[in-house]
């Protein structure tokens, strides 16, 4: 399941800020490769689910949808995005948010602290794909890069705010001497690299990288999101361990 959610979690976050890119600057090509690495992801995870679901359950049925949308945008897009590319865009997006919430039996709760962590990790993931495609088109404004980090910022408070109110709420997990959860070092070991990784470093990363984006200095920019990268994708599995495996929000 954890592996699971991870690869629908690229997929989904990735697709979904697909709609910055100005196609009429990036070309079309920037788009395929977006939809090859969604694309792939769901793959994995749609093999995943099916060594537990059925080929016909409704989660395999998203999954299925899913990949024809991602498989009609990669052959189907061009330089302009016709009406029907954002017909794709749009389904693509709705039938993963309704495999998300599936996946989290409906929960709402559970669904939006997911979605949010999706979303995070996405927005993070696209600046630093992008990033890579500068070198292929370096003229490009750095604009999209900047709009990217904003939303960066705009989940970072959230996820923030997330895990104050999670930690408050689970104050027992963290008590000296407990039994719940992974024990008293290891759950405090999970919290820190939470909020050390995941927030501390994160977010002084993020700043420099906005400065050096601002800066037109995109290849020094695109190396620091390669590494906001790797921090988010392991504060984020933290995060949704112990959110599966104890049903702590940090």
């Amino acid at each position: 399941m954890l592996a699971e959610f991870f690869l629908l979690s690229l997929a989904l976050g990735l697709g979904f800020f697909s709609f910055l890119a100005d196609t009429k600057e990036m070309g079309s090509g920037f788009i395929r490769v977006l939809s090859s690495l969604c694309g792939g992801s769901l793959f994995i995870a749609l093999i995943l689910h099916l060594t537990y679901g059925a080929f016909t359950d409704p989660q395999s049925i998203f999954y299925y949808l899913s990949l024809g949308s991602f498989v009609g945008i990669y052959f189907g897009h061009q330089d302009k995005k016709s009406w029907l590319m954002w017909l794709l865009y749009g389904a693509h997006n709705i039938l993963l948010v309704l495999l998300l919430l599936l996946m989290n039996n409906h929960n709402y709760e559970h669904f939006f602290f997911a979605l949010t962590s999706i979303l995070f990790l996405g927005s993070v993931t696209y600046a630093m794909v992008m990033g890579h495609w500068y070198l292929v088109t370096p003229k490009l404004s750095e604009k999209p890069l900047k709009i990217a980090l904003y939303f960066t910022w705009a989940f970072f408070i959230v996820k923030v705010i997330w895990t104050g109110v999670g930690y408050m709420e689970s104050q027992k997990f963290f008590l000296e001497g407990t039994t719940l959860g992974g024990g008293y070092a290891f759950n405090w070991m999970m919290l820190l690299m939470r909020a050390g990784w995941g927030y501390l470093v994160l977010g002084v990363m993020s700043i420099f990288a906005y400065r050096l984006v601002a800066m037109r200095s995109i290849q020094s920019a695109t190396g620091m999101l390669y590494a906001m990268t790797f921090f988010v994708f392991v504060a984020e599995l933290v995060s949704v361990y112990m959110f599966y495996e104890y049903g702590i929000f940090l």
